[in-house]
């Protein structure tokens, strides 16, 4: 049986800590995996103020939109997955398995019935704004005084297909190309223009900061990754921290842009992780890689001004804690 804390446990629990925020994320997760229940229940029972889906949610087989949607049904069906949704609120975007097809963008033909799907799954009501969108992008102003501003990228709806190459090669960066669409970026700059949020919280499913692997990541369209660096600095956006998903292991980056720091806390592997990609070179990476199956806490608190960074393993053990001050 599913141990998780009562409701009236976690609201109380919720008004002590009013002083602080703490949200939860993962991606790369088998509903079937023996350590699926395990792990959403250690999330569930670490009381976050939210869980972010970071993609990968599930894994449908390629290109069969109703093997996908089996498995969002079952995922949903599962008790321990009704105890986090009973426990906290829950957001996502996805990435390609979750989308319909590996390391598929903008020419999945599938698309539209993949983006009904995965809204269904996370029960978006119908009146809010995603679905005037070409993709699954959203904002959301989170905690009592709306000082986070959690904004969920979409990297499959829009993106332009990568050029061909041969299997085991790096991808050819794309300097013509995009990986949100000129709508999303439309969306995306209102969206920082008018926000008087202290800590921004950018989810998307592949990493922005890592540069050197030859899997697919922001740096793969490097302009694009100039744009949004750019918009950062142009709306001097406060805290900002990408939080990102795809890589079957966990690792946080942070790099000096010039007005802040910016940081990607990956956590990927919820049951998929590996270890064989644990030495890349990564310029930008805080201590070691994680190859272990685990999830990532944010903890942001606002009296003693700091954000604390962790990733935990299946069972809610600490892995990996980085501490950095809150930013005015």
């Amino acid at each position: 049986m599913i141990k998780v804390l009562s409701a009236s446990f976690l609201f109380l629990c919720a008004s002590f800590l009013a002083h602080s925020q703490t949200i939860a994320f993962g991606s790369c997760h088998k509903v079937k995996d023996s350590n699926s229940d395990t792990i959403l229940t250690s999330i569930a029972n670490s009381l976050p103020d939210a869980f972010v889906w970071l993609g990968d949610v599930v894994y449908g087989k390629d290109g069969k939109p109703k093997h996908l949607r089996k498995r969002f049904r079952q995922l949903k069906a599962k008790e321990s997955y009704q105890a986090l949704l009973q426990a906290t609120k829950v957001f996502g975007t996805w990435d390609d398995h979750d989308y319909g097809l590996n390391n598929a963008g903008r020419d999945y033909k599938h698309k539209a019935q993949s983006r009904k799907d995965f809204l269904h799954f996370l029960s978006i009501p119908k009146d809010n704004p995603v679905y005037q969108h070409l993709g699954v992008y959203q904002s959301y102003d989170l905690g009592k005084n709306k000082q986070t501003k959690l904004i969920l990228l979409d990297n499959r709806y829009l993106k332009t297909p990568y050029k061909p190459k041969p299997y085991n090669d790096p991808y050819p960066p794309d300097y013509e190309g995009t990986i949100l669409g000129e709508e999303q970026w439309v969306w995306l700059e209102n969206e920082l223009k008018n926000s008087s949020a202290k800590v921004h919280l950018f989810a998307s499913g592949v990493q922005f900061l890592s540069p050197n692997h030859p899997f697919e990541k922001w740096q793969n369209y490097p302009n694009e990754a100039k744009r949004f660096v750019a918009l950062l600095k142009k709306y001097n956006v406060k805290n900002p921290i990408f939080l990102t998903g795809d890589r079957h292991m966990s690792e946080l980056s942070q790099k000096d842009i010039g007005y802040t720091m910016l940081y990607d806390a990956t956590s990927s592997g919820m049951t998929e992780a590996l270890t064989n990609n644990l030495n890349e070179e990564n310029p930008y990476r805080v201590g070691n890689s994680i190859g272990v199956n685990s999830y990532g806490v944010l903890d942001i608190d606002w009296e003693k001004r700091n954000i604390n960074f962790s990733f935990l393993d299946i069972h809610g053990k600490s892995l990996f804690d980085y501490n950095v001050p809150l930013e005015n």
